[in-house]
């Protein structure tokens, strides 16, 4: 009788943690920062979120202008802007949340989006 109530303790004792990872992994709502604080956190990723909004607004001004005016050094210069500043953000949050591309992978599509980015604003400015 007593090897079967130690069995049962040692089982009971095993399935605890289990019991505790479960419960944690139903709770959505519960985050862990890593390396700081959660509001360190929440300030960074609502930092991200608003440069990228600034991103956006200012490719989209340029844009309009393009098409108001229809000059080509404004068309190259709204393609550099959108290659070099929301873009490689948009590639860098898309490629973080995708297993099968890695950190190198991901460092390499987002510096050519911003050398390519670089490259046609220089183009303008130099021409």
């Amino acid at each position: 009788m007593t090897l079967t109530h130690a069995a049962a303790t040692a089982l009971a004792t095993l399935a605890s943690p289990a019991a505790r990872t479960l419960k944690r992994a139903a709770a959505p709502a519960q985050v862990d920062a890593v390396g700081g604080g959660a509001t360190l956190a929440a300030v960074t990723v609502a930092a991200f979120f608003l440069s990228v909004l600034l991103a956006v607004y200012v490719t989209y001004r340029f844009a309009r202008g393009y098409l108001r005016t229809r000059r080509r050094p404004l068309l190259f210069l709204t393609l550099g802007l959108l290659l070099l500043a929301p873009l490689p953000m948009f590639l860098r949050l898309a490629f973080g949340n995708v297993a099968w591309v890695t950190a190198t992978e991901r460092t390499v599509v987002v510096t050519a989006s911003k050398l390519c980015g670089l490259l046609l604003v220089l183009g303008v400015v130099h021409r």
